[in-house]
């Protein structure tokens, strides 16, 4: 019995060891485990921010470019406001060439109507007085050749 009891105690040993191993190589095996999790981790933590800075790049550059862009645009509708307003300038100053052109077309054309006016106004007056002198002339010829033959 004293045997059965030593190789149940040297086996309840061994069985123990044994345990004590597995628990060991299972605990060594999960920190293995653990370091190599950890170690994707931090590889996976590490590309995250070097994507994170490049993504962060491209924003500045994104945003640079859209400043400038806006920049482009402002100067293009400044420059197309300043050739509106140079031709409504101009326009402006055209519309009033032509007005004052008609208006001393039109006094020229009424210097000239005034001046027909005047000269027919004239010729009549002139018209009559010959007429006048004419008729005159004649009534006195008239009365001299009647006189003549009276006598």
């Amino acid at each position: 019995t004293h045997c059965i009891i030593v190789i149940l105690l040297t086996f309840q040993t061994n069985i123990l060891t044994e345990l004590k191993n597995w628990e060991l190589n299972l605990i060594q095996h999960h920190k293995l485990q653990m370091r190599e999790e950890k170690e994707k981790h931090a590889t996976q933590v590490k590309q995250l921010q070097n994507e994170m800075e490049n993504l962060k790049e491209l924003l500045h550059t994104y945003e640079v470019s859209i400043s400038r862009k806006d920049e482009v645009v402002i100067t293009n509708l400044t420059q197309a406001l300043e050739k509106q307003k140079e031709r409504i300038v101009l326009m402006r100053k055209f519309t009033l060439w032509r007005i004052q052109h008609i208006k001393t077309k039109q006094e020229e054309y009424a210097i000239r109507m005034a001046d027909k006016h005047f000269q027919t106004a004239l010729m009549k007056k002139v018209w009559a007085a010959w007429r006048s002198v004419s008729e005159e002339r004649w009534k006195d010829k008239v009365a001299r050749a009647c006189q003549l033959r009276a006598e």
